[in-house]
């Protein structure tokens, strides 16, 4: 091997669309029947309907893409820099968003909840003051950055797998997870391992309460990381899923599976013996996983291509997701009381939204170097962003 790697404009394309879809859907929260910062006084069955989907699968999606740029940027006897460099561009947007970003959205969510009645600046010593891990008005994840957190903490508790898993005897082993995987369906079987962590979690409350939602994400996520890595390792994985039957199969049972999921649950939930509780997880997971297949497959056989917007776009992904959240609540805040339809209120939320991220990443994050380092980019050198090789971090 001659330790180049070549550019996945695919994953590119993924990770963009992963996260237009948090935006759109963050936009969309208002709206729908879940509590949320701030709440529309009617909620949108349409709405409602779509985010429940994207639920789903959108962050285990953010996840996976995640996993698969560690493994392209992950080198040879460099774990100790690699994960140096990830933490630099990880957790100093984080503090950024726990300091700077958070305040304003915990105080709009106390604001239009009834909870405090004060101006901004009043609010803040209540914050920076309540250090509370449970219940405290100081957010220790950075509200909607909880990603960058718990994905450091996966990265650097995965990392000894990552480089054992690139190493000769790795190499076997992923080898082996492609020849299997190669087989027709069998890639619908690497749901099993989620389905019993999703069981021995127990979200729905069947037979025992479950835990707080800060420490479900912890066992949830982590294995789609790896998956993102093992996928990449093995051509073979790549070219199972992208497969033509592979992709539409995994696409009828996505679609199948969401119209009888809530039949599902609601089953389980009134007969819960062991049989059908596990019969649930399995159908859960084989949902997830069905959802995220097709997402890929139709990826990998259709959006490996350049276009000259992909480069602008990858290099923005990591300061539009971290300034996104804000700017929707704070134009949200100011949308939702008028007197319009719901789609129109969504509309001048996403437009407004939308300007306003970007025109703060082009004028005020993109262009200078000191600021670029606080949104976890790399600074900028002479060398276009479409000459680089391994892609950054999602």
């Amino acid at each position: 091997m001659n330790g180049k790697v070549s550019r996945r404009y695919d994953i590119d394309w993924l990770r963009v669309l992963a996260i237009a879809g948090v935006f759109f859907y963050h936009c969309g929260r208002f709206f729908n029947a879940d509590d949320w910062n701030i709440k529309n006084a009617t909620v949108s069955p349409v709405l409602d309907g779509l985010l429940s989907v994207f639920e789903l699968f959108g962050m285990q999606l953010v996840f996976l893409i995640s996993g698969a740029s560690i493994y392209f940027a992950l080198r040879p006897g460099r774990a100790g820099h690699f994960l140096l460099d990830r933490g630099r561009r990880l957790l100093v947007p984080l503090a950024l968003g726990i300091l700077v970003l958070a305040p304003p959205q915990v105080y709009l969510a106390q604001l239009s909840h009834g909870r405090f009645d004060g101006s901004f600046f009043q609010f803040l010593p209540y914050y920076y003051r309540d250090w509370r891990l449970f219940g405290g008005n100081f957010d220790w994840v950075g509200v909607h950055l909880w990603y960058l957190e718990y994905l450091f903490v996966f990265t650097a508790a995965l990392l000894p797998l990552f480089v054992a898993l690139k190493s000769a005897v790795g190499r076997r082993v992923t080898a082996a997870v492609g020849a299997f995987s190669s087989r027709p369906g069998a890639i619908l079987a690497w749901c099993l391992p989620f389905a019993l962590i999703v069981g021995l979690i127990d979200p729905l409350s069947i037979f025992k309460a479950s835990p707080p939602e800060h420490l479900t994400r912890l066992f949830l996520f982590p294995i789609f990381v790896l998956y993102g890595f093992l996928i990449m390792a093995d051509e073979r994985v790549q070219a199972a899923i992208a497969r033509r039957g592979q992709r539409r199969l995994s696409l009828v049972l996505a679609v199948a599976l969401s119209l009888t999921g809530p039949s599902m649950v609601g089953y389980v939930t009134e007969h819960p013996s062991p049989v059908a509780y596990w019969g649930g997880m399995i159908g859960a997971a084989l949902l997830i996983w069905s959802w995220l297949l097709a997402i890929l497959g139709y990826g990998f056989q259709y959006l490996n291509v350049n276009h000259r917007a992909l480069p602008y776009a990858n290099e923005a992904v990591l300061p539009f997701y971290i300034l996104h959240q804000p700017l929707i609540l704070l134009v949200g805040y100011l949308v939702i009381p008028l007197p319009l339809p719901i789609l129109v209120k969504y509309v001048m939320i996403v437009v407004a939204a939308l300007g306003v991220t970007l025109g703060l990443y082009e004028f005020g994050i993109r262009r200078v170097n000191v600021m670029r380092r606080i949104f976890g980019m790399k600074a900028r050198t002479k060398e276009p962003a479409a000459t680089q090789v391994v892609p950054p971090a999602a």
